[in-house]
């Protein structure tokens, strides 16, 4: 992965993190050669309290959350994921009345 790919990854993560007022920290990827001893980390994509958004690609992106609603599903693009995640937001707020 090149390193612009890294950021544009970190861009998403950032953006998904403040959409849901959850926090999230971005953990480059290993460079050179990964092994079972230097890849515990549990990787990008943890939203603690919330779920998993998990971009496998581009066109790949996976959303398991349970706050602040339960939603799983699979988007194909970078937007159609965060436009998920703005509906969600918006519908948990219009249900709690703020």
């Amino acid at each position: 992965m090149t390193d612009g790919a890294a950021i544009d990854r970190k861009a998403f993560y950032d953006e998904c993190s403040r959409i849901l007022g959850a926090p999230h920290v971005f953990r480059a990827p290993l460079r050179g050669k990964i092994n079972r001893w230097n890849n515990r980390a549990p990787g990008n994509g943890r939203f603690p309290g919330y779920g998993l958004i998990r971009m496998y690609g581009p066109h790949h992106i996976q959303i398991t959350l349970r706050r602040p609603a339960e939603l799983n599903i699979v988007c194909h693009s970078k937007d159609e994921a965060l436009t998920a995640l703005r509906a969600l937001r918006d519908s948990a707020l219009s249900r709690t009345g703020h």
